[in-house]
């Protein structure tokens, strides 16, 4: 008897010892935790620790290194300005002044055509130190800004005969260096297509498929390069790859020209691109990071020959299938980069072929290149301050309604150019610049429209 009362009272203090410690045996044989809140009994989980997920790091928007994302394509794409100049020396002193604070000021970040020399000769072959120093100027202050160069469907004798070949180029070939200059004759067409194209002068359009044509882009490129550009425009490339059968020299060369980038280029890259809806390399992937073309405006239909005048511009919109244009055919594939697309993103510019075509002028003859008789950036800058912004407002929302976002327009900035009024005597002006009118008297002001609309999107 005295021991099973032992027994009861040791039972007993052992309940009363877990009731204090709030833990007792539950239904399954687990323990809850049980806390009293105003005169409930609440059962309470412990907090497991959250999952924190790994996030990729986020892409800068102009961030490229060895190759770039399409992303990172569009955005340089969508905030591209053309500051045509046949050297860069020629931004020196006051204009050289303006065109830094537009580009600083607008946010311009591809600047396209910066060296845009149309017959390259000794003289520009004798400045990349100059250029070199001002591109190194402009990145101190903003070094994602990308420099486009030239190499144009136009070689000249008097241009080429006393540039030496250096020996690098020649062991880039597998060819033994000799003390030469590059030779015109051996540029050209054997069957005489394009000679003389350009003037009976010896200027011509080289062929791609002749080796010293190869080794003279190649030299430029390599050049440009060096002197801190980040960009190639190839001009017409379909005037120069005539005769080559399935790009397969544009391919060789565009691959020799991207190697040489990729080790001595400040990003280890070179955005390349041409007048082209697209072409496929001999290695099945796109020969380009992105096409270039004219953006081909249309007269709106109904209008009447007139000058332009403030309150009477000389109207014009974008058509798709209007003449050659790329709207609707970018070609896609696969990049250089890596990424396959179903059309290469692209840009247009307000491109200059001439001025004035005096039969056409300020008529709106549609299926015409010549818009109101004058080539698209003399067109442009001969309207008024409000229709020019209207019009780049529009271009920008209908080319991207029409290309999935992936098409762009260059916004103007220096371009040669014939500016007329309304009598439409003689030019008021040779040259289009779009820069800020408090410095510089023959500018019109278009960097403040530029500046706005890209606030705004």
């Amino acid at each position: 008897m005295q021991r099973s009362l032992t027994i009861i009272i040791l039972f007993a203090i052992l309940i009363s010892m877990l009731a204090s410690c709030g833990s007792v045996p539950g239904p399954a044989g687990e323990s809850s935790t049980q806390t009293e809140t105003e005169g409930k009994v609440e059962s309470e989980t412990p907090e497991l620790p959250h999952e924190t997920e790994t996030e990729e790091p986020k892409q800068e928007p102009y961030q490229f290194d060895g190759k770039v994302s399409e992303e990172v394509l569009c955005q340089y794409l969508s905030r591209a300005v053309t500051i045509a100049s046949r050297n860069i020396d020629e931004w020196d002193g006051q204009n050289g002044y303006h065109i830094k604070q537009y580009i600083y000021n607008t946010g311009a970040k591809y600047i396209a055509r910066a060296n845009d020399a149309w017959v390259f000769t000794k003289e520009d072959d004798d400045k990349w130190g100059i250029q070199k120093t001002f591109i190194d100027e402009v990145h101190e202050t903003d070094p994602d800004i990308v420099f486009e160069a030239c190499i144009f469907e136009n070689v000249w004798y008097w241009g080429v005969y006393n540039i030496p070949v250096p020996a690098y180029v020649f062991e880039a070939f597998g060819k033994e260096p000799e003390e030469r200059c590059f030779e015109y004759k051996d540029m050209l067409f054997p069957d005489g297509t394009y000679v003389n194209q350009w003037s009976e002068f010896d200027q011509s359009v080289p062929d791609i498929t002749q080796e010293e044509t190869q080794m003279f882009f190649y030299y430029r490129a390599t050049r440009y390069i060096d002197a801190g550009f980040e960009a190639l425009h190839l001009g017409q490339i379909h005037l120069i790859g005539a005769h080559d059968e399935d790009w397969e020299c544009y391919t060789n060369l565009v691959g020799m020209i991207r190697e040489y980038a990729s080790e001595h280029a400040r990003r280890h890259f070179v955005f390349l691109n041409a007048h082209t809806h697209g072409i496929t390399g001999s290695d099945g992937n796109l020969l380009l990071d992105f096409h270039m073309y004219p953006s081909r405006p249309a007269p709106l239909p109904g209008q009447k020959a007139h000058g332009p005048s403030e309150n009477n511009p000389q109207e014009a919109c974008f058509e798709e299938g209007y003449l050659d244009s790329i709207y609707g055919k970018s070609l896609g594939g696969k990049t250089y980069s890596g990424w396959e697309c179903d059309a290469l993103p692209y840009l247009v510019e307000l491109d200059n072929f001439g001025g004035v075509n005096y039969t056409e002028f300020f008529k709106p003859t549609r299926g015409s290149i010549w818009i109101w008789g004058m080539d698209e950036i003399s067109w442009f800058g001969s309207q008024p301050d409000w229709y020019r912004e209207e019009f780049l407002r529009y271009a920008i929302e209908w080319i991207a309604e029409h290309s999935n976002g992936s098409g762009f327009i260059a916004m103007p900035a220096q371009r040669e150019a014939r500016i007329y009024g309304e009598s439409g005597e003689p030019p008021l002006a040779l040259m289009y610049y779009g820069y800020s009118k408090e410095f510089f008297d023959v500018a019109n002001n278009d960097e403040w429209i530029v500046k706005s609309i890209w606030e705004d999107n």
